[in-house]
């Protein structure tokens, strides 16, 4: 037998309650009026010896009850009379190829086995034996994660997770999984090549060792970079807000990247039928959000399930936002976009005792089983109470 919450079994040491409160019940005695006490005097001037247990089955009655109330609490769990189901293995997979490299190995095993191996996406792609997804990784973070830990089902199963350790899966307080989780994670950063996107004159912006944001004609010889850039080219952008002084601010605030890291933003002020935008500034939530694209919506109190959709209840004008008040928006928009771009995923990763406290396993009993037997202690003290009951007024204790 399993307890959901182990700890109230502690409750079942109230037992010594009823038992102290009986045995100083007794201490204290009952005066009875009687008039032949005199041919009592002799008996009462020798001593008693020992205790007597009076009404001793009410005594284990109540006893019973307290046990039996704190086991309820502890909400258990019967699963040795049923067969145990066979357990399967998931193989959950994070989008990125340098990943899939370091656990080229693991994964391969588990494709020969016929083990269900899949990317964390939102369409679940199912990994091949070149371990290459068919889609862009796009924006990846915790709720990512969460999201596709949603969507498979996790009965009878066991789940394996494969993700690049960063400090933006710190971002959110906790990320629930199933209670036979493995977690597999790339501990050392260093080792990873490094990503950048390549803008205006062919210039490389990228991240140096001290994790500040670089443009230059060539890559730093003494870092480890991926062979192929992120991006290349314009960033289509699209701002489009209702409000005129915001649509402003915020292209200022675009113009100044652009001054200041050479971004090549071909910005648009009126969405185009069938463009896909790789950066999308508006104060409405997108429909159908492309993985692809980066949105930063203002004024919404919404939080979307997806990485790529950034939200925020200011409106982004110097008299109703803090951060185009100090100057501070063209800094804010850098750092969502590198981080879409990936480029920020190479901090200090975080440390197992961090991993271990941000994964939180929920363990989910099967309602019916766990219902019935809640059902059945429920009944049984209804039943014991009113024996308490009828035995405490029965006898006057």
């Amino acid at each position: 037998m399993q307890f959901i919450e182990p700890v109230i079994l502690w409750g079942t040491l109230a037992v010594v309650v009823p038992i102290a409160i009986h045995f100083w019940h007794q201490k204290q005695g009952k005066l009875l009026p009687w008039a032949a006490t005199q041919w009592l005097l002799e008996k009462q001037q020798q001593q008693s010896r020992g205790l007597r247990l009076d009404n001793l089955l009410l005594l284990l009655v109540r006893c019973i009850l307290l046990i039996l109330l704190a086991v309820l609490l502890a909400q258990p769990i019967l699963n040795w009379a049923s067969k145990k189901p066979a357990i399967t293995q998931i193989h959950l997979v994070q989008p990125n190829p340098t990943v899939a490299d370091n656990f080229r190995f693991e994964l391969a095993e588990a494709l020969k086995k016929g083990e269900r191996v899949i990317w964390a996406n939102s369409t679940l792609e199912p990994i091949q034996a070149d371990l290459k997804s068919s889609q862009s990784p796009g924006s990846f973070g915790p709720l990512t994660i969460q999201s596709a830990i949603n969507q498979v089902n996790l009965s009878n199963t066991e789940l394996h997770l494969y993700i690049n350790n960063n400090q933006a899966l710190a971002d959110v307080p906790a990320i629930v999984v199933p209670s036979r989780f493995k977690l597999h994670s790339i501990g050392d950063s260093s080792t990873q090549p490094r990503p950048y996107i390549v803008v205006k004159n062919g210039r490389r912006l990228f991240l140096n060792r001290a994790g500040q944001l670089v443009s230059s004609p060539l890559l730093d010889p003494a870092l480890k970079f991926q062979a192929e850039p992120t991006h290349t080219g314009p960033i289509h952008t699209l701002v489009a807000f209702k409000n005129v002084r915001e649509q402003q601010t915020v292209k200022a605030s675009l113009a100044a990247l652009t001054d200041v890291y050479g971004l090549d933003l071909l910005v648009e002020e009126k969405s185009v039928p069938n463009q896909l935008y790789d950066w999308v500034l508006t104060d409405q939530l997108p429909a159908n959000p492309s993985l692809k694209t980066l949105y930063v919506v203002s004024g919404t109190v919404q939080h979307p399930t997806t990485d790529n959709v950034i939200t925020t209840d200011e409106t982004l004008t110097p008299q109703t936002s803090g951060r185009v008040e100090t100057g501070q928006l063209p800094e804010w928009l850098g750092e969502l976009l590198i981080r879409h771009y990936g480029l920020a995923s190479f901090t200090q990763p975080l440390s197992q005792q961090e991993l271990n406290a941000l994964f939180v396993p929920s363990a989910k009993p099967k309602t019916e089983q766990q219902a019935g037997l809640q059902n059945a202690l429920f009944l049984l003290v209804l039943v014991i109470i009113g024996v308490e009951r009828w035995m405490a007024l029965t006898k006057n204790a």
